[in-house]
């Protein structure tokens, strides 16, 4: 039985936070320690998910985020670094750790405070880092340098690092796996439900959805609704207000739904007929992209970023480019005037995730990567 540490960046319930919970759970067999930088709702997910789990709740961990960027930034990032290196040297005394996963390159800096002749190390990450350069430079040198292996959740992640590194011998593959949502029982929608989740910011889509509507005949939106399921970051409450401006001053209140931020999104998912990912960023591997195939729903998909590695446009979904407002529009009156071939593609993308994405399928190549790592020449 192996002793495992993960260092894990923040503790919402987005994304990288559940998939680091599936992954400790493949390796589950082993005494697991996950550090964390604050209290949160994931805390109650782990418990939940890995019992035996010891969690820790460490404030001067080293996690890149913007407030370092200034000169009483620095000198914070500095005291924390020297701590955190006194207080892991102890930890790893005490519980002699073998492996280190290191979730998220936000936690790079964490990786030249490891001893790495003492256990094996696996970065795992989920960002397209691009801006600023010196970020995505330094943090993809540390992560080539300091692991064994550097996983990437998508083609479109590594191509992203192998921009700033060239060891590419450590630098592999594995795509996310989820278990499937529950499906709740739902009578068939009047009108096409449409739906769209994230955090509210011109990033993942709002606005731009927004502008392919305005270019929609309001008798064809008659026949569908929207929502927009999601909050802004804190202090960032002025996005909501000019998202609601931009609604109101194209006089699309009455084909809108605003939700705020849902912990479940079960009961909105299953309501669902088409799922929304209009990703204006290079999103690594949207998670919501798995999800509605696990529940067989229609999926309307960016090709920015890793969405176009699930997603075999025309066959178990469509994707449209990210600057382009009358496609993004075709694409909706389609899956409005074309119900039940919108439907067959959401048939499709469950086949597809059965195949390729489950947890089962996740958990398989997690295992044998340990497996592998740890079979060649014993530890480093």
């Amino acid at each position: 039985m192996k002793n495992i540490a993960i260092f894990h960046p923040s503790t919402e319930l987005y994304g990288a936070d559940r998939i680091m919970v599936n992954a400790a759970n493949a390796m589950r067999e082993g005494n697991i320690t996950i550090y964390l930088p604050k209290e949160g709702p994931l805390i109650e997910f782990i418990h939940k998910n890995l019992p035996n789990a010891d969690v820790k709740i460490v404030d001067f961990m080293p996690v890149i985020q913007r407030s370092m960027f200034s000169l009483t930034g620095i000198k914070t990032a500095l005291k924390y670094y020297r701590k955190f290196k006194s207080y892991f040297k102890s930890e790893h005394k005490n519980k002699n750790f073998d492996l280190v996963y290191v979730n998220t390159l936000a936690c790079s800096l964490c990786l030249p405070l490891l001893n790495r002749n003492k256990y094996k190390v696996i970065v795992h990450v989920h960002e397209i880092l691009e801006h600023p350069k010196i970020v995505a430079k330094v943090t993809a040198k540390l992560a080539s340098k300091y692991a064994d292996r550097v996983v990437c959740v998508s083609d479109a992640v590594k191509q992203n690092l192998l921009n700033y590194t060239k060891d590419a011998d450590k630098i592999i593959v594995l795509r996310n796996g989820i278990d499937p949502i529950d499906r709740e029982i739902q009578l068939p929608n009047m009108q096409v439900e449409f739906f769209l989740f994230g955090r509210i910011k011109p990033e993942k889509g709002q606005w731009y959805l927004i502008e392919a509507l305005k270019k929609i005949n309001p008798n064809t939106l008659e026949l569908a609704h929207f929502n927009l399921v999601g909050g802004t970051a804190a202090g960032r409450d002025d996005l909501l207000y000019d998202l609601k401006a931009k609604i109101k001053s194209y006089e699309l209140e009455e084909f809108i739904s605003l939700i705020g931020f849902t912990e479940n999104i079960t009961p909105l998912i299953s309501s669902a007929d088409v799922c929304l990912i209009p990703s204006q960023m290079k999103d690594p591997f949207p998670t919501t992209v798995l999800e509605a195939m696990s529940i067989g729903k229609t999926i309307i998909t960016t090709d920015t970023g890793g969405a176009k590695e699930a997603v075999i446009n025309g066959e178990s979904g469509l994707i449209i480019p990210p600057d382009d407002p009358q496609k993004f529009a075709d694409a909706i009156e389609f899956c409005i005037q074309n119900r039940y071939e919108a439907k067959d593609l959401g048939y499709n993308a469950r086949d597809r995730f059965e195949e390729n994405f489950t947890l089962e399928h996740f958990n398989l190549k997690w295992r044998k990567l340990i497996a592998k790592l740890f079979s060649q020449n014993g530890k480093n």
